[in-house]
């Protein structure tokens, strides 16, 4: 069997049975809204060197911060016939709203942004990111990617994708992601790393994420 370049890890489900808005709306027809919220690079941590691109300027956490942070969720929406956000959960009517993330990246702290090793984010610091997050509406279930490390050194990503709860900014579902970046330039080299996320959910995870929920439901 062909081995996948993506290692999924750790999938994990929240429920809340005091809103609407439940994981079961991601897997079934339901008229909760459903919106692409973007890529947080807030708590991403950059391991090793990020100036052998051939670029014309070197490359700086500020550089990254300032520029390649918003071209990369740019490029999501610019380019969506290739990063199918709205596959990756088969609803063909998803929003798409990324002035939050946006502002929370604009404030990322760039004192530790360079380490050596990756964080390893938990469960519970996902949630209090989300929780302090604005997304500038107050309803349905926001879909994003949190970046957690873009090393260079091992030529590895990781993102957590999350669904949240709007109404309250609960995390309904998350799930953790190693994936290799490539390609030429800075912001396709890294870019491919959340393509090919997508491409899994699409392709091969949601599936099971439904198989997962139904079975938990018939139970």
């Amino acid at each position: 069997m062909k081995k996948f370049l993506v290692l999924l890890c750790g999938l994990t489900f929240f429920t809340n049975t005091f809103y609407a808005q439940t994981v079961e709306d991601l897997f079934q027809n339901s008229p909760i809204k459903i919106t692409w919220l973007g890529i947080d690079y807030s708590h991403v941590k950059l391991i090793g060197s990020f100036s052998n691109f051939n670029e014309t300027t070197k490359i700086t956490p500020e550089i990254i911060k300032n520029d390649y942070f918003v071209r990369w969720n740019e490029l999501i929406l610019k380019e969506s016939n290739k990063y199918t956000i709205d596959k990756m959960f088969r609803k063909k009517d998803i929003n798409y709203n990324i002035e939050g993330v946006t502002a929370i990246n604009a404030q990322t702290d760039l004192t530790s942004i360079e380490q050596t090793t990756s964080p390893n984010y938990t469960e519970l610091q996902l949630q209090q990111f989300v929780k302090n997050y604005y997304f500038n509406q107050s309803e349905g279930i926001g879909l994003m990617f949190v970046a957690e490390t873009l090393n260079k050194t091992s030529e590895e990503a990781i993102y957590h994708v999350l669904a949240i709860n709007l109404t309250n900014n609960e995390i309904l579902l998350s799930d953790k992601f190693i994936t290799k970046p490539g390609g030429f330039g800075l912001r396709n080299y890294w870019a491919s790393s959340y393509l090919k996320v997508i491409e899994a959910i699409r392709d091969h995870k949601y599936p099971a994420y439904k198989k997962k929920y139904l079975h938990k439901k018939k139970k």
